[in-house]
C-alpha cells in the first residue's frame, strides 16, 4: 500500500514537470510526511490543459452518504478497479497523477514496524497513477478527493511490503490523463510494478510514525548511537 508520501517539489517545479497551470490562486508548502485526509496537489486534464489542483487524499465516492468513507479509500488495487463500485467510474474518465518525490513503507521486525524511505535515483519526481472524485452533500458541502492506485510490489520493495504505488513513466502521463482514453486494456497495461533497478530505499527514524511531524529531517537516513 501507500500510506505516507513526500512532496518537496515547488509549485514552479511541478508546473514545468507537467506543463500544467495552477487551478486559480493556489500555493502549497512542501510536505515530508503526507498522510490521508490532507489536501495535496494532483494533476488532471481539462480539455487540452493540464491543471494542478488541491484534492483531499482518500477518495469519497459520489454516491456516499457521508465523506467518512474516504479514510478507508486512500489506495485502490489495480487488479480490481473495474469490479469495485467506488473505482470503476473514475477509472474510465476521472484519472489523475499524484506527484511525489518518494514514499514511506514500514517493515515488520518482530513486534516493531521499522520505517523506510523509498525513492527513485533516476526520477526526482514520481508520477503516481490516481483516480479522483467529486462528492457533494445534500447541504451543498463539496469535497474533491483522490486515491493512489497500487500494484504488487517489485522484488526490491517486496522486502518491505507486498504492494507499491503504480508509477507512470513520463511518456505515459498523457495517455493516463486523457479522459477520452477508455480502453481499459491499454490503461491496465500502465499499472505495473516499477522496474527493480530504478527504485531504492533506506531506513529512517521513527519520527515519521507521527503524522503531525513533517520536517525534512524525516527523510534523513537512520543513525543509531554507535554509527
Amino acid at each position: 500500500m501507500c500510506g505516507r508520501y513526500v512532496l518537496k517539489s515547488t509549485l514552479e517545479e511541478l508546473k514545468k514537470t507537467y506543463s500544467a497551470i495552477p487551478d486559480g490562486f493556489y500555493q502549497f508548502e512542501p510536505n515530508y510526511n503526507t498522510a490521508p485526509s490532507i489536501h495535496m496537489p494532483v494533476v488532471i486534464q481539462e480539455e487540452d490543459q493540464r491543471m494542478i489542483t488541491p484534492y483531499r487524499w482518500g477518495l469519497v465516492p459520489f454516491w456516499a452518504d457521508n465523506p467518512n468513507t474516504g479514510y478507508s479509500m486512500i489506495n485502490a488495487r489495480s487488479e480490481t478497479l473495474l469490479s469495485k463500485r467506488s473505482f470503476s467510474k473514475p477509472f474510465l474518465s476521472q484519472r489523475c497523477v499524484v506527484p511525489a518525490n518518494g514514499f514511506y513503507e514500514w517493515k515488520r521486525s518482530g513486534s516493531e514496524k521499522v520505517p523506510h524511505y523509498i525513492y527513485s535515483p533516476d526520477y526526482p519526481v514520481l508520477h503516481f497513477a490516481g483516480l479522483y472524485e467529486h462528492w457533494q452533500s445534500s447541504e451543498g458541502e463539496r469535497i474533491n478527493s483522490f486515491t493512489i492506485i497500487t500494484t504488487p510490489a517489485n522484488s526490491t520493495i517486496h522486502e518491505l511490503h507486498n504492494r507499491m504505488p503504480a508509477i507512470l513513466l513520463p511518456d505515459e502521463i498523457q495517455s493516463w490523463l486523457e479522459s477520452a482514453n477508455q480502453d481499459t486494456g491499454v490503461l491496465q497495461d500502465l499499472l505495473r510494478p516499477w522496474p527493480d533497478d530504478s527504485i531504492s530505499f533506506y531506513r529512517v527514524g521513527t519520527d515519521v510514525n507521527n503524522a503531525r511531524n513533517s520536517g525534512s529531517n524525516l527523510m534523513e537516513p537512520y543513525r543509531d548511537l554507535f554509527s
